[in-house]
């Protein structure tokens, strides 16, 4: 990244501002500092942001014939961005009337979903042939009702008598274990035991009980409904007539972001009464040709620089085919600080070599390649969409190559359709190891990739270090610990393989290192005991590391799961034999099976490759914390804009 600064005259400002945004390769930060002052924004961002907010409620009541993944936005040109004349009051006329129906179609759903309510509430009382509500003459009340529980006659007349009411009469309209709908009318003068009555049965009066008869307001409440779907018909063919407006809607609200963006920019610009000033940051290959176009374009003074050391510097990765993929995977964890390296080089090898032995079948490979190779290299995607899917294309690639190293095609499907219906002949053999067979040495090869992935995690610390001038630290720090684990890994392959040689170069190897170790982790101690102290101590830290390392047993574990399920749904397949109705059953469950279990152990081997990157590499060495380049674009939702400087959309 360079630093670039510039300086202009006011009256140019806001087009190159524009010109920058069209351009979008500059990350601009505030500018004015002590002295300079920025022109207030705020009140101008807020409202373009209200009107945007009702720009998309309108747009989400009109169809869409291109959503899903594989709709693209429709280009044009970038100097199309710009709000014309009259357009704002316009379109947001035409934005209130669209949300004046989808506010009234609302205000309909309310009005069905209160009826319903309604209408449900009275079903249990249409037995009734009188005022569902409470009505209270000279001497009696009556009132309907819920109890608790189901009751019948005899119980309810039991219930009276214990409080010694007698001038009242009831009907039981409707009875479940539930709850029991009453009618009752009785007399004033036993108002007062009629109220413990019932408290005791939980006797509750609906709400919405009105002074007709529940069939009469049920026959009411139906009526109504009709009358507003009525109306729901006539304001859906009143919307279905502003859906051709989509478009220019949608065109309205991405000019409205664009516009928000410059004002965002505009608000972090310095200006005097007669200049205005804009600092920020640009990518180095950018930097010379931007500066010698505005300087043809505008009368500004344009000036290139390194950035400081203590500069907050937006972070950018720029890598070939292979490696920008899995960018998303690091940017997702967090961007490099100023002393990181780009670690994604490195990653995408252990992550692409990783995902494939856990996910370990040729069939399921196969078939991400061609999925993933047809989304993620062709157009049928924008090309902001395509990196996830170039990504599980390398991924297919190594999971093709590890299927074929453990002998698994859908899991055993070969073996087990010549078995069934063939004579039996065929199989495919692994080239490496059989897992199942062998799960022991798939485990060893788990843990020495393991290894070999921290040992590079510590190497690039290592480089870290000593690039900063920390030498010392670099050896003794990073450096000692290196030759401990390389030491391990050497005495464990001479013991594997019986060498006594390599068995002694490990072990003098580790135990030297060990030492190192011990004379230096103290050393920023004073007290010599201390020092020793210390660096005994640091020996625990061996305990982690051999934890991060039996950590890639996950590696045989998933691999080992994905070829097992694989095989079992082949297994079921085959109960049927060799017969129509078998096959049949065969081809059924094996699409079922194969698809859950692709489905399954794809997400798992994800997960699990970022877990290894995140958890047992980045640790070692990586600090993060980075700012993202985020500079100033045509940043929208529903349109591409052509870049200004390119040609490219963006």
């Amino acid at each position: 990244m360079k630093r670039i600064e510039l300086v202009g005259l006011n009256s140019e400002r806001k087009q190159l501002i524009e010109y920058l945004q069209r351009c979008g390769t500059v990350d601009i930060s505030d500018s004015r500092g002590e002295i300079l002052k920025g022109r207030e924004t705020a009140s101008t961002i807020s409202q373009l942001e209200s009107n945007m907010a009702q720009v998309a409620a309108a747009i989400s009541m009109l169809p869409d014939e291109k959503s899903g993944l594989f709709a693209k936005r429709r280009e044009i040109a970038a100097d199309k961005c710009a709000i014309q004349a009259g357009e704002s009051a316009q379109t947001m006329e035409l934005v209130r009337s669209i949300l004046q129906i989808k506010k009234a179609f609302e205000k309909n759903e309310d009005a069905l979903a209160s009826l319903e309510t309604e209408k449900d509430s009275l079903k249990r009382f249409t037995a009734l042939d009188a005022p569902a509500s409470s009505q209270q003459t000279r001497h009696t009340q009556s009132k309907t009702g819920t109890a608790d529980g189901e009751w019948n006659e005899e119980q309810i007349w039991q219930k009276l008598h214990e409080y010694d009411i007698s001038s009242v009469y009831f009907e039981i309209l409707d009875a479940t274990k539930q709850q029991t709908a009453i009618w009752l009318i009785y007399s004033l003068s036993e108002e007062e035991k009629v109220s413990k009555f019932f408290a005791d049965i939980n006797f509750a009066v609906p709400k919405n009980l009105t002074d007709k008869e529940p069939k009469t307001r049920i026959c009411e409440i139906e009526q109504r409904r009709q009358e507003i779907s009525a109306q729901n018909e006539e304001l859906a063919e009143k919307l279905a007539g502003y859906g051709n407006m989509r478009a220019d809607l949608e065109l309205f609200y991405d000019k409205m972001a664009v516009r928000r963006d410059k004002y965002r920019a505009l608000e972090n610009v310095g200006i005097t009464e007669n200049a205005f000033f804009v600092s920020g940051y640009v990518p180095e290959k950018d930097g010379e040709s931007l500066k010698n176009e505005l300087m043809k374009k505008f009368t500004v003074s344009v000036e290139l620089f390194e950035p400081g050391k203590t500069e907050d510097v937006p972070a950018e990765f720029r890598n070939n085919a292979f490696v920008a993929p899995v960018e998303s995977i690091t940017s997702d964890y967090s961007m490099p600080s100023k002393n990181d390296v780009d670690p994604n080089p490195v990653m995408a090898v252990f992550y692409y070599f990783f995902f494939g032995m856990m996910f370990s079948d040729a069939g399921y490979g196969l078939l991400l390649m061609i999925v993933c190779g047809i989304l993620g290299f062709g157009n049928v995607l924008e090309r902001k969409k395509r990196n996830t899917f170039r990504m599980f294309f390398y991924c297919g690639v190594s999971t093709t190559f590890w299927g074929l190293m453990y002998g698994s095609f859908f899991g055993d499907m070969i073996t087990t359709v010549s078995k069934t219906f063939g004579s039996g002949a065929l199989a495919l053999s692994p080239i490496l190891v059989d897992p199942v067979q062998k799960p022991l040495t798939v485990l060893i090869m788990s843990v020495a990739f393991g290894t070999i992935h921290i040992l590079t995690a510590l190497a690039i610390k290592f480089y870290m270090t000593w690039r900063n001038g920390e030498k010392w630290a670099a050896v003794f720090d990073t450096g000692f610990w290196i030759l401990v684990i390389s030491g391990i890994g050497i005495l464990a392959t001479g013991a594997a393989f019986k060498i006594d040689a390599v068995t002694k170069i490990g072990k003098y190897l580790a135990i030297g290192a060990a030492i190192g170790l011990v004379l230096t982790q103290g050393r920023s101690s004073k007290n010599p005991i201390m020092k020793l102290l210390n660096g005994i101590l640091s020996l625990y830290d061996i305990t982690s590391i051999v934890g991060d390392v039996l950590s890639y047993s996950r590696l045989m574990a998933l691999g080992l799961a994905t070829g097992v399920i694989a095989s079992v749904v082949n297994v079921l397949g085959s109960l049927g034999g060799n017969s129509v109705v078998g096959l049949i059953s065969f081809i059924a469950i094996s699409i079922f099976g194969h698809t859950l279990n692709f489905a399954i152990n794809m997400l798992g081997a994800y997960v699990h490759t970022n877990r290894l990157q995140y958890v047992e590499f980045y640790q070692k060495f990586y600090e993060g914390g980075g700012r993202k380049y985020s500079p100033l674009g045509l940043n929208t939702k529903y349109y591409n804009f052509k870049n200004e400087r390119n040609g490219d959309y963006v």
